[in-house]
């Protein structure tokens, strides 16, 4: 492949990886504010809160009974503390209504009598009636209604089941409109990407239907404009207007990031529910014309399971139950707790070449208990099976390079005619079987890999706070700045041994200004992605070597053997007759 082919190849593919990574999240200043509604909550002095704490060997669940919501949901392993301190997956400790596995049994989209309602209220005042470290039962009870939520460990890691039971305690027939939903509210800033790096934090909102349809919505979903679509935005019984309903039937609401996930899935219930979708930015209107402009400015993201209405008689109880998965998405962990929650790990475009890169990953760690190393055997691998791409790339370069001098006398010879110049070469080229689409249509080929490569690392939490060599997190930059410029340095090289074809300029920008962009790009960087960039040269270098080696001896034999049929042989000596 030609160097500009070789140039054009590495700029589609980081302008690609900046497009889809390093701007996504960017266009909050154009999101729409989303029509608030006024939650009733209990009239006159409310009881003081109390908490119940639900322990298992990998978080901690702390639940509150103002709301009957999380509070607090801190996963325990070591992998999981940064700086001495746990993580904390709830975002709004003070906000039942905005925090995981908040319920609701009224619809304000659903136009009823304000006393028609079974439950009158959207926030409970709940009592403890139950707890140990595996469970939680909270319960809520007047003259009219009677809710139980019962919060217990689940079978698997990071996993919660909920079950929620409502009982019609009048002598009269009173409708209700259940929901269950995940929430989370993030600061802008510490959600946007940086240049060429997707931000781990950065937050989507998603929904699994039966039929296998997957729905993702970012911020930039939520633009003015969308909501003009009464396809997404429906206005009915359960949607007021201002929530993505994506169709059919739903199985699963999440809020996820690239390492975590809030998820609830349906597992029981009178109805099927349907997904509601939104993210509503915040920021100070009064002060401020745009969120870009307020420092303090945010998003909050819902993610909602919610039912069609329902009559219930007097006396009647209707019961829902759930499992929720609330931490990293850990492979094996999403594993475990059941199918429907393994699609939570985005794997972009070419997911089917990043799920076998992935499975493979997990078994080298399985052989050499080091992520650091499993990447460093992924890329040798990854370089061993598309050897035979890379073999005519090269090859054709170096049959470039042969040819110059007689590509330089057909410059000089039609530098008045370029439509005779192009005709000469191509027969030049066909003479000597060289095609210089060779070389650059194998690395089209191979592009799908790169990708998938840079979505995996990207998106692996197992690299998540882990340290090898002097990195102290390979999901992370690296803080030294070393792995950049030494990759930079290793790019270069490979670049001042790569064969020489082209005008001076040319190969002068290769030589300097690809390495220099190299290096820029890899600032930002995960290092995880970094160890596979620079182990990648290094084994680039050794093949580049070997295929020169090989393609000149096949060259010159080429060339003596042509010699040796070309030249006449030496005519034969007569000898003298003895008169």
């Amino acid at each position: 492949m030609e160097r500009g082919s070789r140039l054009f190849l590495f700029l589609a593919l980081f302008g690609a990886l900046y497009f889809f990574f390093g701007t996504t999240g960017d266009k909050v200043s154009e999101a729409a504010a989303v029509p608030g509604v006024q939650l009733k909550r209990p009239e006159g002095k409310r009881p003081t809160p109390e908490q119940c704490d639900i322990w298992t060997e990998y978080v901690r669940t702390r639940i509150s009974t103002a709301g009957g919501s999380l509070i607090s949901h801190e996963p325990l392993t070591a992998k999981y503390r940064k700086h001495n301190k746990a993580l904390e997956l709830v975002t709004t400790p003070t906000h039942a209504e905005l925090s995981p596995l908040y319920t609701n049994f009224r619809s304000a989209a659903d136009i009823r009598g304000e006393k028609e309602w079974l439950v009158q209220t959207d926030i409970q005042d709940f009592t403890i009636t139950e707890s140990s470290a595996q469970s939680c039962t909270l319960t809520f009870e007047n003259d009219r209604v009677r809710i139980v939520k019962t919060f217990s460990a689940g079978s698997s890691p990071y996993t919660l089941d909920l079950t929620t039971s409502v009982t019609n305690l009048d002598k009269a027939t009173h409708p209700y409109a259940f929901s269950v939903e995940m929430g989370s509210y993030l600061l802008d800033d510490k959600v946007q990407s940086k240049m060429f790096r997707m931000n781990p934090l950065m937050t989507h909102v998603e929904c699994f239907s039966k039929d296998g349809e997957i729905t993702r919505e970012r911020v930039e979903d939520f633009s003015p404009d969308d909501f003009d679509d009464r396809e997404r935005f429906r206005q009915n019984s359960i949607n007021s207007g201002v929530w993505s309903q994506p169709t059919g039937k739903a199985t699963l609401a999440a809020v996820s990031n690239a390492y975590f996930s809030g998820a609830i899935a349906h597992d029981e219930g009178p109805a099927s529910p349907v997904c509601l979708l939104q993210i509503d930015e915040r920021w100070n209107r009064a002060k401020w014309a745009s969120n870009d402009d307020d420092p303090l400015s945010g998003a909050i993201y819902q993610a909602r399971l919610a039912y069609e209405s329902r009559d219930l008689k007097a006396g009647a109880t209707e019961t829902y139950r759930f499992k929720a998965f609330i931490g990293p998405k850990e492979r094996q962990s999403l594993s475990d707790a059941g199918a429907r929650f393994e699609p939570l790990i985005d794997l972009g475009f070419f997911s089917y070449i990043a799920e076998v890169l992935v499975t493979y990953l997990m078994w080298l760690y399985q052989i050499v208990p080091s992520w650091g190393w499993a990447i460093i055997l992924l890329t040798i691998t990854a370089k061993a099976l598309l050897f035979p791409l890379t073999w005519p790339s090269v090859k054709n370069m170096i049959h470039m390079r042969e040819l110059k001098p007689e590509m330089d006398k057909l410059t000089e010879q039609y530098k008045d005619d370029p439509q005779a110049k192009g005709l000469a070469q191509m027969q030049l080229w066909k003479k000597h079987g060289v095609n210089p689409m060779k070389g650059c249509l194998p690395q089209l080929i191979s592009m799908p890999v790169w990708f998938a490569l840079y979505t995996t690392l990207q998106t692996a939490v197992e690299l998540y706070n882990i340290p090898f060599l002097w990195f102290p997190d390979l999901s992370e930059s690296d803080p030294y700045y070393i792995l950049p410029f030494v990759i930079g340095v290793v790019f270069f090289a490979q670049q001042k041994l790569m064969p020489m074809q082209g005008d001076p300029a040319q190969q002068k920008m290769m030589m300097y200004f690809m390495p220099g962009m190299f290096t820029v790009f890899m600032l930002f960087l995960p290092a995880g992605l970094g160890v596979y960039m620079f182990t990648n040269s290094l084994l680039g270098i050794a093949q580049q070597q070997w295929i020169e080696r090989h393609t000149k001896k096949s060259i010159q034999a080429r060339r003596n053997q042509v010699e040796v049929t070309q030249t006449p042989p030496a005519p034969k000596k007569k000898k003298n007759k003895r008169s």
